[in-house]
C-alpha cells in the first residue's frame, strides 16, 4: 500500500470516530434534556401539593379565630392549638422546595391538627347546647309559668319531637354495602398493587315518606392512615352543614322502592397494604359503612 492511500485510511477512520463522538453527544444531551424535563414537572406537583397545605392550614387559623366559649381552660387550649397550626404554616412557607417525604409528613400533620380541630368544636357545641339548656330551664323557673302555659309547652315539644320523628324516618338508609377491589378487568384484588378501582354497592331502601326524584349517592374512602382518597381537593358536598371532600359520586333516580346500585372509585394505583373504609352519603346524612382489607 502506497503513502497516499495510508493517508486516506487514516482519514476515513478520524472521521468516523468524530461521528461517533458527535452521535454520542446528541443523544447525551437528548437524555439531560428529559431528566431535567421529569424532575421539574415532579417538583411542580410538588409544589401544588405544599400550596393545597398550605391553604387549608390558613383556612383552619380562620376557624380557629371564629371558635369561642365560656370556658377559660378550653380558650387557652384553644390558642396553643392555634399557635400550633401558625408554626407549622410559617414553616412550611420559609420552604422553598420540598420532596415526597416531606410532602407526606406536612399530610399527615395537617391531619392531626384538623382532627384535634374537629374534638374542639365538638366540646364547644356539647357545652353551648348545656348553657343554652341551662339557660332556658332557669327562665322557666323564673317566671313560674301558668298551667295552661305549661299545657301549651307540653303541645310544642311533642310537635317538636312528631316532627323529628319524621324527619329522621324519611331518610333514606342503605343496605347490604359492600366494597370490592377490583382490577381494570373487573376481576376481585386483594393485593393493594393489582387494585385499580374500588366497588362500593349497595341497596337504597324502601321509604314511602321520602322524597323521591333524582340524588346523588356520594363515597368516602379512608386509607389505613386516615388520609381520604380523592381525585381533588375541590370536589365536595355539604353533610350536617359541614363541607367534605368525598371520592366519588352518582345520580340515582329514587322513586321510593328498593335500588340496587354501584359506585367506582379509580385508585391511580395509590393504594397501600392495610384495612380500608368505605362510607355512602345521602341527602346530607350517612347512609351505609363498610370495611375492606388490602395485603
Amino acid at each position: 500500500m502506497n503513502e497516499q492511500s495510508q493517508v486516506k485510511s487514516t482519514s476515513k477512520v478520524l472521521i468516523g470516530v468524530i461521528v461517533a463522538l458527535i452521535i454520542a453527544v446528541v443523544i447525551l444531551g437528548i437524555m439531560y434534556m428529559n431528566q431535567t424535563n421529569q424532575s421539574a414537572s415532579t417538583q411542580a406537583q410538588l409544589t401544588q401539593e405544599k400550596d393545597s397545605i398550605e391553604a387549608n392550614l390558613t383556612k383552619m387559623v380562620g376557624e380557629y379565630s371564629n371558635l369561642k366559649t365560656s370556658n377559660d381552660t378550653i380558650n387557652t387550649q384553644l390558642l396553643g392549638e392555634r399557635a400550633k397550626v401558625e408554626g407549622l404554616l410559617r414553616e412550611m412557607r420559609h420552604v422553598k422546595s420540598v420532596n415526597y417525604e416531606q410532602i407526606k409528613q406536612y399530610q399527615s400533620e395537617l391531619g392531626t391538627l384538623r382532627a384535634v380541630m374537629r374534638s374542639y368544636i365538638t366540646q364547644i357545641d356539647s357545652l353551648n347546647t348545656l348553657n343554652h339548656a341551662l339557660i332556658a330551664e332557669n327562665i322557666d323557673v323564673k317566671k313560674n309559668y301558668s298551667s295552661e302555659k305549661v299545657k301549651n309547652q307540653q303541645l310544642t315539644e311533642q310537635n317538636t319531637s312528631l316532627n323529628t320523628q319524621v324527619a329522621k324516618g324519611s331518610i333514606i338508609k342503605a343496605r347490604g354495602t359492600k366494597a370490592q377491589p377490583i382490577n381494570a378487568r373487573g376481576k376481585e384484588m386483594t393485593r393493594a398493587s393489582r387494585v385499580e378501582k374500588i366497588k362500593v354497592c349497595f341497596t337504597l331502601v324502601e321509604n314511602s315518606i321520602a322524597k323521591a326524584g333524582i340524588k346523588v349517592a356520594y363515597l368516602r374512602i379512608t386509607s389505613p392512615e386516615g388520609f381520604l382518597l380523592a381525585q381533588s381537593q375541590g370536589d365536595v358536598f355539604n353533610a350536617g352543614g359541614e363541607n367534605l371532600v368525598y371520592s366519588a359520586k352518582r345520580e340515582v333516580d329514587y322513586q321510593n322502592q328498593d335500588v340496587d346500585m354501584c359506585i367506582f372509585y379509580d385508585t391511580r394505583g395509590e393504594l397501600k397494604p392495610g384495612t380500608y373504609s368505605a362510607a355512602v352519603f345521602l341527602d346530607g346524612s350517612q347512609v351505609g359503612s363498610t370495611q375492606f382489607i388490602l395485603k
